[in-house]
């Protein structure tokens, strides 16, 4: 399996709150994970930066173990680390609110397991066709399923940016998870909302499809700093 990843502030923001971490494990595990952080001035950048160490620690804490069961272990790292950031929020009034997105997969054989929570996406590319898998938790991803916005509307809505889950901001945090099979060819990807709101879904296929592999999220990223992309913008690619 290939796996490559890129993040970059944008040319608005000061500081960059996205993070990411893509790798494989000796037990034959690969994983990819974007983080969007959000509040204060910094806060997100510690939410976002807590919640990757934290993934990154239980999964290769279980790094020589064959029978690791990776959904577990994920869904375990995400409720310690949303409860470590809710609490170091509570006791420090600069990091009020602060909070993260999480959109990611764990990939064990064929089998591929997409975790997510808040707006950042998974994708999967399929013979030049790109889906999403995962579903946005948004006010404008409700209204939209309520039929109250057509999709065109949701992309200049004034709540687009409003987000209706993130690890962090309570105690605990509901993660949607789901399963697909992959193919020979299959590519995932993984992003912030700083390149999926400035790139069109057809750039996005086009771009994933091209031939030079890692050079995939610099691409992306220069597309959406291209479209004057106003966010923090992150992006990892994986390969079966």
């Amino acid at each position: 399996m290939r796996i490559a990843g890129k993040t970059d502030k944008g040319f608005r923001r000061a500081d960059n709150q996205d993070r990411y971490i893509a790798g494989a494990l000796a037990n034959g595990i690969c994983f990819g994970f974007v983080c969007d952080g959000m509040g204060g001035a910094n806060g997100g950048s510690v939410a976002s930066g807590r919640l990757c160490r934290t993934l990154e620690e239980c999964l290769f804490l279980e790094n020589d173990n064959k029978a690791m069961e990776v959904e577990k272990t994920v869904m375990d790292a995400i409720d310690v680390a949303c409860s470590r950031i809710y609490h170091q929020a509570q006791s420090n009034p600069a990091l009020k609110g602060m909070g993260t997105t999480i959109s990611g997969v764990t990939v064990k054989g064929d089998e591929c397991t997409a975790y997510n929570a808040g707006d950042s996406r998974v994708y999967v590319l399929r013979g030049g066709n790109l889906t999403q898998i995962t579903e946005d938790h948004s006010v404008v991803q409700q209204l939209f399923r309520q039929g109250a916005i057509t999709e065109e509307e949701m992309a200049t809505h004034p709540q687009k940016n409003l987000i209706t889950r993130a690890v962090g901001v309570k105690t605990d945090v509901e993660v949607d998870v789901g399963e697909i099979t992959l193919l020979p060819g299959d590519r995932i990807l993984c992003a912030s909302d700083g390149l999926t709101n400035f790139v069109k879904k057809e750039i996005l296929a086009q771009i994933l499809s091209g031939e030079d592999f890692y050079n995939i999220p610099k691409q992306l990223i220069d597309k959406a700093l291209e479209n004057n992309a106003s966010d923090n913008i992150t992006a990892v690619v994986l390969e079966y």
